[in-house]
């Protein structure tokens, strides 16, 4: 008894579109007649329409309306053949013109929820047509079990449907940005380097704009971290303005490096304070100007993340170049900078309650011009007791010349890496 999807036919005469048609078409053409292709070339093109209408990104940017249509002809193709049951044995919506349009999604930088949500408006309009037609090509006693047929059928494909789409338009989004961050970091890498570079071939690259003002951002986290190293590009950039661009690149599976263009705004960071994320490490260079900005930037922030670095067991924690820079430079050779702040502190850089009490009094009162009322009022202590801890760790250390200048050094040098691996204290 011949299948009631040969009586569907098209309200329109037959068109060229024999060129694009899937193999599925002929299947259908020799089992179904020329009626059959005819409406689904229709459904594919109200599928296609009403995707245009009601999912922005198809409408800004997403592949050509034709090459959508393609694809949604196909997939009215492959439920025809599986509701009248002539496909293959494996029942399957999935064409490779689908895979196609997903891959080319990712291509376009769209998002995965574009894709699922073109999928779900374009499989409400397929289930309507195939249901509305069964509903007017068989007699009112058949119809009910045949469109409940046709719903469990369509409903059994769908997740099958939307997995091929998904994986295709994933696998082509990671080898997209593969080669995307590949080439960008090549660039910077030169960028960083001072090679020579063509300012409009490298914007273009970057998409990013290498004029204005820049703060370089380093971030990464442990193997079992769930935070989005992206996320903390923009709040960390408003310490010092608003953002205007931004450009990251990953570094490895844990790390990024990122930059953003900053409209600056200088009482930021004199009334807000660096966030912290939990579980990831992030460094920032100083705001700097054009393309050597984003070089200069960028190398003070590696300069802080090999510090940051150095003090293994710490918590993850937000650190600027600005709020460092003499450590930066005290510690670019971290071996020698540990022996000389142990050769002045001596004792002083033993771990106990006392050492630690007199080396932060001994701190607070070189950094506050030898003030004894301030540090007695930041301590809460009386100025017996701060005059009493400074000449205690004055005796204990060995300032040369009688200046302070060194002693200064190296108490910044203790308190940065006195828990570090590699310091080795002379606490004698």
């Amino acid at each position: 008894m011949p299948h009631w999807t040969g009586e569907l036919a098209g309200a329109r005469a037959r068109q060229s579109e024999l060129e694009w048609l899937s193999p599925d078409a002929e299947r259908v053409r020799a089992a179904l007649g020329d009626g059959a292709v005819t409406w689904a070339v229709e459904v594919g093109q109200d599928i296609a329409a009403k995707i245009s209408r009601k999912v922005p990104a198809v409408g800004d940017g997403a592949p050509p309306l034709d090459a959508i249509r393609r694809a949604t002809t196909a997939t009215v193709f492959r439920a025809l053949t599986l509701t009248a049951g002539i496909g293959e044995s494996e029942p399957t919506l999935a064409s490779a013109e689908v895979e196609d349009i997903a891959r080319d999604f990712a291509r376009r930088g769209l998002e995965l929820d574009d894709l699922l949500r073109t999928i779900r408006v374009g499989y409400a309009v397929l289930a309507a047509a195939l249901l509305d037609a069964a509903t007017r090509l068989i007699p009112p006693t058949e119809s009910g079990a045949e469109i409940r047929r046709i719903s469990l059928l369509l409903f059994e494909v769908l997740d099958d449907f939307t997995g091929v789409a998904a994986a295709a338009f994933l696998d082509e989004q990671s080898a997209w940005a593969a080669g995307v961050s590949a080439a960008r970091l090549d660039l910077v890498t030169k960028i960083i380097a001072a090679d020579p570079i063509e300012l409009a071939h490298a914007e273009q690259v970057l998409g990013y704009p290498l004029g204005g003002h820049h703060v370089a951002i380093i971030a990464w986290s442990g193997p079992h971290s769930s935070h989005d190293l992206r996320a903390v590009v923009d709040p960390v950039l408003r310490h010092w303005g608003t953002p205007t661009a931004s450009l990251v690149i990953p570094i490895g599976l844990q790390a990024i490096w990122a930059w953003g263009a900053i409209t600056p705004d200088p009482t930021r960071a004199l009334t807000s304070s660096l966030p912290d994320f939990g579980d990831t490490f992030v460094v920032a260079g100083q705001l700097g100007s054009g393309m050597e900005g984003f070089r200069r930037s960028h190398l003070e922030a590696r300069a802080v993340e090999r510090l940051v670095r150095l003090r293994s067991g710490h918590p993850p924690t937000t650190t600027a170049h600005e709020h460092i820079g003499l450590e930066v430079l005290l510690l670019a050779d971290p071996e020698a900078a540990v022996q000389f702040a142990s050769r002045l502190l001596g004792p002083l850089a033993g771990e106990d309650p006392r050492m630690a009490d007199l080396r932060s009094t001994l701190s607070l009162y070189l950094d506050m011009d030898h003030s004894l009322a301030k540090v007695a009022s930041a301590e809460h202590i009386s100025k017996n007791t701060v005059t009493y801890r400074v000449q205690k760790a004055l005796s204990l250390c060995s300032p040369s010349d009688g200046s302070t200048t060194d002693l200064r050094a190296a108490l910044r040098i203790y308190e940065w890496l006195r828990d570090a691996p590699i310091a080795q204290w002379e606490r004698s």
